[in-house]
């Protein structure tokens, strides 16, 4: 009993330094934009002499906040739910139709995850960009962004809706409920706290996106957070209190975001990833 009190005390005090230096870089990224660069510069772990907001101010004129908000957003929005509609219905029919196509399809898909985005940009660009001359258009990257997500997505949702017992598909059939009907009534609900933790982690990805957004989104005013931030802090080397005001403005919204889905991440992901 008192060993066991030893190692709990021991990994709640590592658990806890490790908390602390993860929260430092965040503490001084929130504490030095209410102060101007000159304070920063001199005292970077002190209060501000006073809150001032005129950092945040700089940001949201120099960055276009509002548009590459509203654009990011979109993009968002968009890509996640597309991605949750396409994938939980694939992961679906994969896990009750063991069709030897699908078992070949569902492999292909998780090959695809070991290729980085690299491998697919250049025919992307030439294709999408180039071909079709769709450069600039934010459905064309909530559309990537939600197909680059699939195979992930797939792997997840076909674990979790093997792990449901068929006896209830079966029980729809002798209902009435065709193949999809009963999907939309009776799987679709069970599939919530994977479906969150999906959408959470298709929904960072696309909100965080520079790379891939950038090769598409050339114009003001398309720009995402991403591309706006990185703008910025391009501009403002030197000037690092409006920068940082400027990065805690980008990520603020997917944050919130983040906590509000945090509950479901761990459990969808063992869920999974181990049912079926």
């Amino acid at each position: 009993m008192k060993r066991a009190k030893v190692q709990k005390g021991i990994l709640f005090f590592v658990t806890l330094v490790v908390l602390i230096l993860f929260l430092i870089p965040f503490y001084i990224l929130v504490l030095n934009t209410f102060k101007p660069t000159s304070q920063f510069l001199s005292d970077p772990f002190g209060l501000p002499e006073s809150f001032d907001l005129s950092n945040y101010t700089e940001a949201i004129e120099k960055m276009n906040f509002w548009s590459a908000l509203s654009n990011t957003a979109l993009i968002t929005v968009v890509a996640t739910l597309l991605n949750t509609l396409v994938s939980s219905m694939t992961g679906y029919f994969f896990a009750r139709k063991k069709w030897k196509i699908n078992k070949i399809l569902f492999s292909l898909m998780l090959a695809s995850m070991v290729a980085p985005f690299q491998v697919y940009m250049i025919p992307l660009v030439k294709v999408y960009g180039g071909m079709l001359g769709l450069s600039n258009n934010l459905m064309l990257v909530a559309y990537i962004a939600a197909a680059l997500n699939i195979p992930f997505a797939v792997f997840l949702y076909n674990g979790f809706a093997a792990g449901i017992p068929i006896e209830l598909d079966e029980a729809a059939k002798i209902d009435g409920c065709s193949f999809t009907k009963t999907y939309f009534r009776i799987i679709f609900p069970l599939l919530k706290p994977i479906m969150i933790t999906v959408m959470v982690f298709v929904a960072l990805g696309a909100w965080n996106d520079y790379l891939m957004t950038s090769l598409f989104l050339t114009k003001m005013k398309t720009r995402t957070l991403a591309i706006a931030a990185f703008t910025f802090l391009s501009n403002h080397t030197a000037d690092y209190s409006p920068m940082m005001a400027g990065l805690l403005l980008g990520i603020i919204p997917i944050l919130i975001f983040y906590f509000i889905g945090q509950k479901y991440i761990i459990e969808g992901v063992v869920a999974g990833s181990v049912k079926g």
